[in-house]
């Protein structure tokens, strides 16, 4: 699938619209970003809803990790801290630490993955996600990158 067509995928499959720039801006080199999610260094992307937020790993922790073969995910009910691990991700090149962009309590998880870890690699901004959480202090997400500055981040090579 063309990198274009995969970002407005992505975006159709959160519910959010892709702009053509956006598009072409976003797939011109390292990952695909989707319009309307907040990125942070770490590489996990979250999509705030209201006074709660859907968290997952972008499309180039993905393709830097590799094909996943297990992601191991926290409670419902537990507490996620911003700037903690709340998951652990493994690959066929090695275990990662995902973490958690935002602090809350985990409402949901992607139970899905423990059967198909591969959603991760194949769809990272929809059936790939990984939590939902109740936001603890929504002000955080000021501090994550819009789509514009994470691709020039990962074009940067800072991470």
């Amino acid at each position: 699938m063309a990198l274009a067509a995969f970002a407005k995928q992505a975006a159709g499959s959160l519910g959010l619209r892709c702009s053509a720039p956006l598009c072409a801006l976003a797939t011109r080199g390292y990952a695909t970003v989707v319009d309307g999610l907040s990125y942070s260094k770490e590489h996990e992307w979250v999509k705030a809803d209201g006074g709660s937020a859907t968290v997952g790993i972008t499309d180039f922790a993905q393709e830097e990790l590799g094909d996943l073969v297990y992601v191991e995910l926290p409670e419902v009910g537990s507490t996620v801290t911003a700037g903690e691990r709340f998951s652990v991700v493994e690959s066929v090149k090695a275990a990662s630490d995902v973490i958690s962009p935002v602090t809350g309590e985990v409402t949901e998880v992607n139970a899905s993955l423990s059967d198909d870890s591969s959603k991760v690699n194949s769809d990272p901004f929809g059936e790939g996600w990984m939590i939902k959480v109740k936001l603890a202090d929504e002000g955080e997400l000021a501090g994550l990158m819009d789509p514009k500055a994470y691709t020039d981040f990962c074009e940067s090579g800072a991470h």
